[in-house]
């Protein structure tokens, strides 16, 4: 009873105080604290965005929650949601301000579910990780710099052989250790990392207390041990002092002269300030959406007495650091001199007043107009940005059609010329037809490889690229690769330069899940293009299992790449050197391929290179491995040709050619051969009621679509197989001819063993 007298006593209070803020101007400021009163952290961010408002708002009334969540290690209760959610309604407030993660995820919930919320202006600060926000949100991201932090340690402590990485189980714990993860996959330090994480206080400090000089810490934060016992950020940092004999490191700056010698700091003061900066933007009717959400500063403090305590010397410290804690010399100041500087400070002090005064009925205007100058500007640069963008775009591609233009005539020229010698010369042997006609298909191969690099990049384009996971073994695939790059090492007469395979016999007898034919593609691309650009020396195709990671890497001894030219190494429509492309050939279409089928297998690519020294390209893809049942597809045989005999194939082609040579390919099968060559000498077949047994259907005929054609035909012969064949490659004609009725696809140039096989399989 008691209980519900005193909850009800601050309800009337709280409207009382909010009746008399409500009847002035007022700005009505609810600030939302994840963490508990007290917290260094939230303390200095609730200073830093109060005194920022006080300054330069004035008169604001600031309504202050905690939710407590740092020491609690359950999750924000429904009392509590119900509480704030009371809360915002029964203030008003014109603005809400939300310090940390937990406060932060809990407001964009509500902002979709309560009325009204979302028309609030809120500013976040504190918030661990760049992600998108409301359109009423805005603020200061907290990004822990853990790689100038590693870098720091080994400028100060070049004779570290590990570092110690401390963090706990917390919302703030778990995306701190993801980031040290995700750094260490692409990033090493020179020394090893081990990080110290969901452990009891016992734990920790037995850890800690074993480390000696040659070894460092970390230290990131410990609020909570692994039995859910609270500390704060100084009573662990002093304990830790105590027990360890290693130099620490910190992240934030309310740990200096708690024993850190420093690192690369966050100061909650100046994020607090930040978002107090933007806050008092929004109370003067600037929109959330207009001001961009930015990443909150951090700068290298050093403790004085720690660098003294480790010997750590001055010519190591970087340039831009700043030291606390030096000491300082009194010197005895003169009388006059004395008095000359108080004079001075009086003078100074009234000529500040004077300014103030001048210059205070100006400053919100002004501030506003520097506001909109800022988003003025960069809105012009934006634009600016757009038309080099576009310039750039179109110079590459009219770079890239005229190299498209060489890749495409040159093979043409040969296919041509040597069809006519052949064509024109009676008298030459069967040695020298044989040869010609080697080096027209040798070209039309060439230009068919090409053909598939622009219908690949159109499939990535337009996200139609198919991945077909199945399971595969790693060393079978490897070796057939291996022994293919061999092979156009030795057509590219390049003998001189050794290819090298390097795996580990368990990863090669391994199964996957994967797709075996781009993951060929992705490798025979790598392969083919070291081969291109190395003239001496090796190559080595690696591969290696990492958990659920494959990653393949072909290195190198070829012209390799300068800095300069990594960044866009893979990009569309661009060549590194006119001159390159000139001696070495090549669309410039392979690297851009790679990149779209690794991103399309939800893999990374990358590539590290030294200019004159060779390439080391690598990828890694996520795989599985095979289920219990799921076993590899077995390729079908080659098909006898005793199934066609006396069966009736109807031939629909307008192009005579193409018709002559699909009858050439089907010559000695005992099939019976019908052609037409437009819908309506179909319709008179049909009417004429022959039996067919399977129809090979162009797409594109005169008088018809193939695909309103293949309807019409199951429609009076049901029993008829149906085969689609076209020049058209991408999945999504597959589709529509699959749509149409057809009971198979072949796409051109036809292959005649293909062709043969599926004829079979229908039959």
């Amino acid at each position: 009873m008691k209980k519900h007298v005193r909850l009800l006593l601050v309800i009337l209070i709280e409207i009382a105080v909010l009746s008399v803020y409500g009847k002035g101007n007022s700005k009505r400021v609810l600030i939302l604290n994840s963490y508990n009163q007290g917290l260094s952290w939230t303390d200095s961010l609730n200073r830093g965005f109060t005194e920022t408002l006080k300054e330069s708002v004035g008169d604001v009334s600031f309504f202050v929650e905690f939710l407590d969540t740092k020491r609690n290690k359950t999750s924000i209760s429904k009392e509590q949601v119900s509480y704030i959610v009371w809360r915002i309604k029964q203030v008003k407030p014109h603005l809400i301000a939300i310090t940390d993660d937990d406060t932060f995820l809990l407001m964009k919930k509500l902002v979709r579910t309560e009325d009204g919320f979302d028309t609030i202006p809120m500013v976040f600060m504190g918030v661990n990780q760049e992600q998108e926000v409301p359109s009423n949100f805005t603020g200061i991201f907290e990004k822990v710099d853990i790689k100038s932090n590693f870098e720091l340690i080994k400028n100060l402590k070049p004779e570290t052989s590990k570092v110690y990485c401390v963090v706990d189980n917390t919302t703030t714990g778990k995306v701190l250790h993801n980031q040290i993860d995700s750094l260490l996959l692409t990033y090493y330090p020179k020394f090893d990392v081990e990080i110290i994480w969901d452990c009891t206080y016992n734990e920790l400090f037995d850890k800690v207390s074993k480390l000696n000089n040659t070894e460092a810490i970390l230290f990131l934060l410990f609020n909570q041990d692994k039995n859910a016992y609270y500390f704060s950020y100084e009573e662990i940092l002093d304990s830790i002092n105590h027990h360890t004999s290693a130099p620490i490191f910190g992240t934030w700056s309310f740990y200096l002269n708690h024993g850190i010698i420093g690192g690369n700091l966050i100061s909650g003061i100046q994020h607090g300030k930040r978002a107090g900066k933007i806050a008092e933007l929004l109370l003067n009717k600037a929109t959330a959406k207009a001001i961009e959400s930015s990443i909150g500063p951090s700068s290298i403090l050093l403790d004085y007495n720690q660098l003294e305590k480790f010997n750590i010397s001055k010519s190591l410290i970087p340039s831009n650091a700043i030291i606390i804690n030096q000491p300082t010399h009194s010197f005895i100041i003169p009388e006059n001199a004395l008095y000359f500087t108080i004079l001075v400070i009086i003078l100074l002090a009234a000529l500040i007043v004077f300014l103030l005064s001048l210059f205070k009925s100006k400053q919100k205007n002004l501030r506003l107009q520097q506001y909109y100058n800022t988003i003025l500007e960069q809105k012009n640069k934006e634009v600016e940005e757009s038309l080099r963008i576009a310039e750039n775009a179109n110079r590459l591609k009219t770079a890239f059609l005229a190299n498209m233009s060489h890749e495409i005539r040159t093979p043409m020229n040969s296919i041509v010329g040597f069809s006519r010698v052949i064509k024109d010369t009676p008298n030459l042997t069967p040695e020298e037809v044989y040869g010609y006609l080697e080096i027209i298909t040798e070209n039309a191969q060439q230009l068919l490889r090409l053909i598939n690099d622009i219908i690949d990049i159109s499939k990535i384009d337009s996200k139609q690229l198919t991945i077909y996971k199945r399971p595969v073994q790693l060393g079978s695939l490897f070796a057939s690769c291996y022994r293919a790059a061999e092979m156009e090492r030795d057509r590219l007469g390049k003998n001189n330069i050794l290819i090298e395979m390097s795996f580990s016999p368990a990863d090669a007898a391994m199964e996957i899940v994967t797709d075996p034919d781009r993951l060929n593609q992705l490798i025979m691309n790598l392969m083919n293009n070291a081969i291109k650009f190395t003239k001496n020396g090796k190559i080595v195709l690696s591969y290696a299992l990492v958990q659920n990671l494959l990653r393949v890497t072909v290195e190198d001894t070829g012209i390799g790449l300068k800095p300069e030219d990594v960044d866009k190494i893979f990009d569309r429509f661009t060549q590194l050197d006119g001159s390159l492309t000139r001696e070495y050939g090549g669309s410039g279409l392979g690297l851009s391929i790679c990149k779209g089928i690794v991103e399309a297998m939800n893999g990374r690519i990358g590539v590290d290179s030294a200019h004159g020294k060779g390439s080391k390209f690598w990828f890694e893809l996520p795989v599985r491995f095979p289920k219990e049942g799921e076993t590899n597809i077995e390729t079908p045989s080659q098909p006898t040709r005793s199934k066609l005999k006396n069966k009736i194939l109807l031939i629909v082609e307008d192009n005579e050619p193409s018709a002559l040579l699909l009858k050439e390919m089907l010559k000695g099968t005992g099939a019976v051969i019908l052609h037409a060559s437009t819908g309506k000498e179909v319709q008179t077949i049909l009417k004429d009621k022959i039996n067919i047994d399977v129809a090979l259907v162009d797409i594109y005929l005169p008088d018809i679509s193939g695909l309103e054609l293949i309807p019409k035909i199951k429609k009076t012969q049901p029993q008829v197989k149906i085969i689609a064949q076209t020049a058209n490659a991408m999945d999504s004609d597959k589709k529509k001819a699959e749509e149409a009725g057809c009971d198979e696809y072949i796409t051109k140039p036809i292959d005649k063993d293909e062709l043969i096989l599926k004829i079979n399989n229908l039959l």
